[in-house]
């Protein structure tokens, strides 16, 4: 039996793949606007998407840590090193047996570039949500902190630029996941083969990317309800205010022509 041992990383919210493959001095296996494919050996690949991951195949320590201070620079809003999302895999690759999946591993009998490179794409798919999970549940777990505070004091301390900024954090993080979460559609060439069809369709299910997928855009709903509840709150808090100031200006305007009158 053959292994093939596989880890992606997220290492930011974009990598400039032009200026990335100006750079490279090797060969690559293949290249679009959004993925570079880099081939290493007979099995060991280098997978980089444009969204901010980076997977290898049947890579040794020495060439990944090499790849990754390469890739750095490269990196737009890049997460501190050491502090990267990391998923890892195996292949597991056994001739005259048929396909299979477990947690974090799968069985093929035979091999290609192509499977590989669906693979990559899966396992970087499952840390891209791991990603956005944590990101979900921090603005979750702000805007429960206001929610809490609403139930036990009746009002909002939140001021409205504070509340401006929480909201527009969570808006850009819809916008960021539409861009990253691509997986909805399969790769193309998996429709020109069934044994491609079939791995990727098995990969998907393993690291449950739909469902988790949806969990993500299920906490991002809460927040936005929560969230518009409290800027109809702020809006009618600074109403009052308003209001107020109003009828002050009117009280001040009215004593002075009194006493004026008076004097």
């Amino acid at each position: 039996m053959n292994q093939v041992k596989i880890v992606a990383y997220r290492l930011g919210d974009n990598i400039l793949l032009k200026k990335l493959k100006d750079a490279y001095a090797g060969t690559t296996h293949s290249s679009t606007a959004t993925e570079v494919f880099i081939k290493k050996g007979t099995t060991s690949y280098i997978y980089i998407q444009n969204y901010g991951e980076v997977a290898f195949s049947d890579c040794d320590e020495k060439t990944i840590i090499e790849f990754l201070d390469f890739i750095r620079p490269f990196v737009d809003a890049p997460i501190a090193e050491g502090k990267e999302f990391r998923e890892d895999f195996v292949i597991n690759v056994e001739p005259g047996q048929g396909l299979s999946f477990e947690y974090n591993s799968m069985r093929v009998p035979e091999i290609n570039a192509d499977v590989i490179k669906i693979a990559l794409l899966n396992v970087n798919q499952s840390v891209v949500l791991d990603y956005f999970t944590e990101l979900a549940q921090n603005i979750l777990y702000e805007t429960s902190k206001q929610t809490k505070e609403l139930e036990l004091s009746g009002k909002l301390a939140i001021s409205k630029i504070s509340l401006m900024k929480l909201i527009g954090k969570t808006l850009n993080i819809q916008n960021r996941i539409t861009d990253n979460l691509y997986f909805l559609d399969a790769p193309d060439n998996v429709w020109e083969e069934e044994y491609l069809s079939q791995i990727n369709s098995g990969l998907s299910a393993t690291f449950n990317l739909k469902t988790r997928f949806k969990e993500v855009e299920y906490t991002l709903t809460i927040i936005d309800n929560n969230q518009r509840i409290f800027a109809q709150l702020v809006q009618h808090r600074d109403a009052n205010k308003l209001e107020w100031i109003v009828i002050l200006l009117i009280l001040f305007e009215v004593l002075h022509a009194v006493l004026g009158g008076l004097f």
